[in-house]
């Protein structure tokens, strides 16, 4: 197990203090949706109460919401390690995002450009390209190996060419929990002239980003996967910004970030956005220092937040590995993705199964009544194409448990314990 030991940060999430029939709820559905801790709660209620307003006016309260619209922006660009705060668009979620760049890159198609996507990827981060379409884009896909889920790299080579605009791409799968190789994409999108895209909703809870490293040109994310309100972020690099021209209100605005605004913020959630990633520094100050001799192109907050999700990382791998040593001693499981222990720096704390004899519906319904919450799969998770061609929706789907940095060891053992006991039923 990891020598570094989270688990007194339990205490600042007041969801995981609740009981249910003498038993304290077990969260085990972190990829859906992660809980808040009450620095976020406190950050939005203080917003409500002493700056609720509009932004744009010339009195205080207003004139602190543009303040707290252009912190929220430095924040985001201090956790993904972008060059400016002006590079980051702020928006309810990654799938609003994304179909708004989408749409706003279509007046540069014609017809017979190709955009390629991966079969591994949420149908957030496929819909949205698959709509241009409509403009006469061709759609290709990367497809996955069907032993371990990962990406077929010899086939992206074919796949990607000269006639590719953009390679849309997830950081890791929220279904099979899988890290792409997206340092590798990006570097054969770019020898064809084509952009890189890539979605990082399931990735940003667990492990540290760095947008210069990954070498992509747009990255998306979702602060209520990463223990915030629900609102996105958009991170594109300056030169690609300034020249898109996205279809908006008021189109005489040509100022970036600005003019990637479509109606008013949800300024109480960009503020409890704020508190959540002040969070992670937190736990980069308190438990990152071992990382920080491997991080010397950090400094300040941008540290913090890299030794923080150092710490993360570190502490959910003993966890990953402790679950998955249950899963594959139960009789009838069958694990997807990444399933060598020795890879597991490959892959998310997320894994997801069938079980002989029970649907996804079934165990969560059946883990429910013991106050444990993992998630169905028989609408593929989100990752319907993916699911489909694995051919388990008519089975029942995968059933899908992720993990967070505020579970336990206890946690994982009643988890397993109880799927146990449905194995000979």
């Amino acid at each position: 197990m990891s020598t570094i030991d989270l688990k007194p940060l339990r205490k600042q999430f007041p969801a995981l203090q609740k009981v249910d029939n003498g038993r304290a709820r077990i969260f085990l559905d972190g990829a859906g949706g992660t809980q808040v801790p009450q620095m976020v709660i406190d950050a939005m209620l203080d917003y409500f109460i002493n700056t609720n307003a509009n932004y744009g006016g010339y009195y205080k309260t207003s004139m602190a919401t543009d303040e707290m619209l252009i912190n929220i922006r430095k924040d985001v660009a201090d956790f993904i390690n972008a060059a400016s705060w002006k590079e980051i668009i702020l928006g309810p979620n990654m799938t609003t995002l994304t179909f708004n760049l989408a749409w706003a890159l279509s007046r540069d198609l014609k017809p017979g450009d190709e955009v390629v996507i991966t079969r591994l990827d949420h149908g957030a981060n496929m819909d949205a390209w698959k709509t241009l379409k409509d403009r006469g884009a061709v759609i290709r896909y990367i497809e996955v190996n069907t032993d371990d889920c990962s990406l077929d790299y010899q086939m992206a080579s074919q796949v990607i060419n000269d006639k590719t605009k953009l390679v849309a791409v997830g950081l890791a799968s929220n279904a099979v929990g899988n890290i792409n190789d997206v340092i590798r994409l990006a570097a054969l999108a770019h020898n064809a002239g084509a952009l890189v895209f890539a979605d990082a909703v399931h990735y940003a809870p667990h492990f540290p980003i760095d947008v210069m490293k990954l070498e992509c040109d747009f990255l998306v994310y979702s602060a209520y996967k990463c223990f915030g309100p629900h609102v996105g972020f958009l991170w594109g690099k300056k030169e690609h910004l300034t020249r898109i021209n996205p279809y908006r209100p008021w189109p005489v605005d040509d100022k970036v970030p600005q003019k990637y605004n479509l109606g008013t913020p949800n300024m109480e959630g960009f503020a409890g956005a704020r508190a959540a990633v002040d969070y992670i520094a937190g736990i980069g100050v308190d438990y990152g220092q071992k990382f920080k001799n491997t991080l010397p192109a950090f400094k300040g907050k941008r540290l913090d937040l890299k030794t923080g999700m150092a710490a993360v990382a570190e502490y959910e791998l003993g966890l990953s590995k402790l679950l998955f040593k249950g899963l594959k001693d139960i009789k009838g499981v069958n694990v997807y993705g990444i399933t060598d222990i020795e890879r597991f720096d490959e892959r998310c704390p997320t894994f997801s199964f069938t079980m002989d004899g029970l649907t996804s519906a079934d165990i969560c319904r059946k883990m429910s009544g013991e106050d444990i919450y993992v998630w169905n799969g028989e609408d593929g998770l989100g990752a319907l194409e993916l699911v489909e061609y694995l051919d388990v929706v008519k089975i029942g789907g995968l059933l899908r448990v992720s993990i967070e940095h505020y579970n336990t060891e206890a946690e994982i053992n009643r988890f397993l314990e109880v799927l146990d006991s449905l194995s000979g039923k």
